[in-house]
């Protein structure tokens, strides 16, 4: 075992943690994009909610082409954000495009 690496001892993790609160908004942003998938054109179905922060929804996708036409799209992609119940604040749309293959 390398002496560098730390090991995470998961019996010290409680649910209203740190760690918790990152789980449960893994699971809320995946309960999205499933939602999303539903709603959106199928040119834009590769874009993926990767976060929201002060009512503003950034989507993520690793094709470049997808990302250039949702940003012709934004005033649709947010008429469809906000039909989905736990995004009806949202004001503001960014799309970025993820280089990690």
């Amino acid at each position: 075992m390398c002496q560098y690496k730390t090991l995470t001892n998961l019996a010290s993790f409680v649910p209203s943690g740190q760690l918790g609160q990152l789980f449960t908004q893994a699971k809320t942003y995946n309960q999205i994009n499933v939602e999303l998938v539903k709603l959106i054109p199928s040119t834009l179905k590769p874009l993926e909610l990767c976060l929201i922060k002060d009512n503003t929804a950034t989507l993520i996708t690793q094709n470049q082409a997808v990302a250039f036409s949702a940003q012709k799209q934004l005033m649709v992609l947010l008429e469809l954000l906000t039909q989905i119940p736990t995004l009806e604040s949202i004001t503001r749309i960014e799309i970025k495009i993820s280089i990690n293959k």
